[in-house]
């Protein structure tokens, strides 16, 4: 898996390198209902516009996983619950009530 991530990483950033090195020019971005304008290299705007979009990706990606996450934390809660319910019959049947199946207790006198 490592080598994986450095045969994508490698390439793409050389391409990045080689993008800003090409690409030094200043560029005028205006915002257009507002009077600013923005001078900038033409690399650096659009490598910019790229990693905002990455981050605001991501963080879509994390918000619609939210009711997923939460439904996993109830289940994992629920497992951990039932564990612990089981090894509490186990410890109650290796007590002493060896010929009570588990999950059947015995009449109280």
């Amino acid at each position: 898996m490592r080598y994986l991530s450095w045969i994508v990483t490698l390439p793409l950033a050389v391409i990045a390198i080689s993008f800003a090195i090409s690409n030094l020019t200043p560029v005028q971005l205006s915002l257009w209902p507002l009077p600013f304008f923005v001078e900038a290299p033409a690399f650096a705007l659009v490598l910019v516009t790229l990693v905002l979009g990455f981050l605001l990706g991501g963080l879509t990606v994390w918000v619609g996983q939210h009711g997923h996450r939460k439904a996993e934390r109830k289940h994992q809660s629920r497992a951990d619950k039932l564990q612990k319910e089981l090894d509490l019959l186990r410890a109650e049947k290796a007590a002493g009530t060896a010929d009570t199946p588990i999950g059947q207790t015995l009449p109280r006198v």
